[in-house]
């Protein structure tokens, strides 16, 4: 069967991965005064929260580590994207109100306008984001303010370390596909399966490319492992010697 690897920012445990960029916690303490969101406080100014990614839950987590007034961000309501970013909000002890199913920012964006209310939120985020999830939520005249929490950089790797033809990539976020194509360049064999729809959008036009029907990695590794299965099966097909009549 054809090889199936994760690439990714973090080593996972179920798949084969490939690291090709690094995450950087930022200064959330520092970020929260300049933005002149009491950091002991918040509720004063923050009605809600906003989370895309579970590393903004744990860039926040890190800074409640080294800050205990930040703890006081966890009894404003959030609202998250995917059951892996809910699930570490909730382990966090964080009160989740809301959970979208989507995995498509603009989606998400449209699902918080209609449940804001009025509501100020802020927004945890990365410094480069792929969707236009703020533009919507500020042109909806609702009262945002962002937080970045944490960055990607790419990480160089050898070319050794490149995925063989025909291997089955899984991408859960634009910025590992334009990392990965960055360092090695993209083999025209390769099949990709995106976590999401804003993952599948990066992909260059010519790519071969399914989308995960769920926001989850186990989603992705399924699809991954049938599409290998579905290959391997059409190459055996192809190769196997016809029959005369």
């Amino acid at each position: 069967m054809r090889d199936i690897v994760l690439i990714h920012s973090t080593i996972s445990q179920e798949i084969p991965t490939l690291c090709v960029s690094e995450i950087h916690y930022l200064p959330i303490y520092d970020a929260l005064l300049e933005s002149n969101i009491p950091p002991h406080a918040p509720q004063e100014c923050i009605d809600a929260l906003i989370f895309t990614s579970k590393h903004a839950v744990f860039s926040l987590m890190q800074a409640m580590a080294k800050r205990k007034e930040l703890s006081a961000f966890a009894k404003i309501p959030a609202f998250a994207i995917g059951e892996k970013c809910a699930q570490a909000l909730t382990q966090a002890g964080f009160a989740v109100e809301f959970v979208s199913s989507t995995s498509h920012g603009e989606s998400f964006a449209r699902e918080i306008i209609e449940r804001a209310n009025g509501r100020k939120m802020l927004y945890f985020r990365a410094k480069d984001i792929a969707s236009n999830l703020d533009l919507l939520l500020t042109q909806a005249q609702i009262p945002l303010a962002q937080i970045t929490a944490y960055t990607k950089q790419p990480k160089p790797l050898p070319q050794s370390l490149k995925p063989r033809p025909q291997s089955v990539l899984i991408f859960t976020a634009p910025s590992h596909y334009h990392f990965f194509v960055q360092n090695f360049g993209w083999d025209p064999s390769y099949i990709a399966v995106a976590i999401g729809q804003t993952t599948l959008r990066a992909f260059a036009p010519s790519t071969i490319c399914y989308a995960s029907p769920t926001q989850s990695l186990e989603s992705c590794i399924d699809l991954a492992k049938i599409l290998a299965q579905r290959a391997q099966n059409h190459t055996a097909a192809q190769s196997s010697p016809k029959k005369l009549k």
